[in-house]
């Protein structure tokens, strides 16, 4: 069982949370805080499998409740919320030691994935962030690198879209388009349509 102490300052929001992970049997919420002094306080009474706490707090911010938690308890797994970008936010939450970053308007699923992944020892990067990550390092499959649009482009070849209709659909030059195809083909470095369809079928990418 993974016991939470959740902290956010909107007790709606917590409520909404609590009933949200009450449906999952290997979780469940022993704590709340509303504030950064609270969650200290909790911390100080019991240990938590994990704690779900939010960036914007009253009183003392999220991320100065982070370095609190990492000063006195440095093996709590901690797992940040905001409606602040990640982009903007995630990299200042791992920097003071959170062990995940998920914004609030993320699904469900992906705060449930977070929790059982950073409970069980690991980390939790945002989709996109771990893209960006693997991109910067160098490492994962070829099509990490792909850019928003070329993903677009890539999925309409792949699912026999000619490159006129591509251009129509996306309001772009054939030429463009013929330029972003052989983009695609530069970077996964392939040299047809169907070596492209081929490669989105070992890796796993669906429509």
């Amino acid at each position: 069982m993974i016991e939470i102490l959740m902290a956010d300052d909107h007790a709606i929001f917590r409520s909404g949370l609590r009933r949200l992970l009450a449906d999952e049997s290997d979780m469940r919420v022993i704590a709340e805080a509303g504030n950064g002094h609270e969650v200290v306080e909790h911390l100080r009474s019991r240990m938590f499998d994990l704690v779900l706490l939010d960036v914007n707090m009253g009183g003392r911010s999220g991320l100065e409740t982070m370095r609190r938690i990492r000063a006195e308890w440095p093996s709590v797994p901690v797992i940040m919320l905001s409606m602040y970008p990640e982009e903007q936010y995630a990299p200042m939450a791992f920097e003071q030691g959170a062990n995940g970053y998920l914004s609030k308007d993320r699904d469900a699923d992906q705060l449930i994935a977070a929790i059982r992944s950073v409970a069980s020892g690991g980390c939790y990067l945002p989709p996109g962030m771990q893209r960006r990550a693997l991109r910067v390092a160098g490492e994962g499959p070829l099509h990490l690198s792909l850019t928003e649009r070329e993903w677009e482009i890539l999925r309409l070849i792949v699912q026999g879209v000619s490159l006129t209709q591509i251009g129509i659909r996306l309001c772009l030059s054939v030429k463009t388009i013929s330029t972003y195809r052989t983009r695609l083909l530069a970077k996964l470095k392939l040299s047809s349509n169907a070596d492209l369809v081929r490669y989105c079928l070992e890796q796993g990418i669906s429509d």
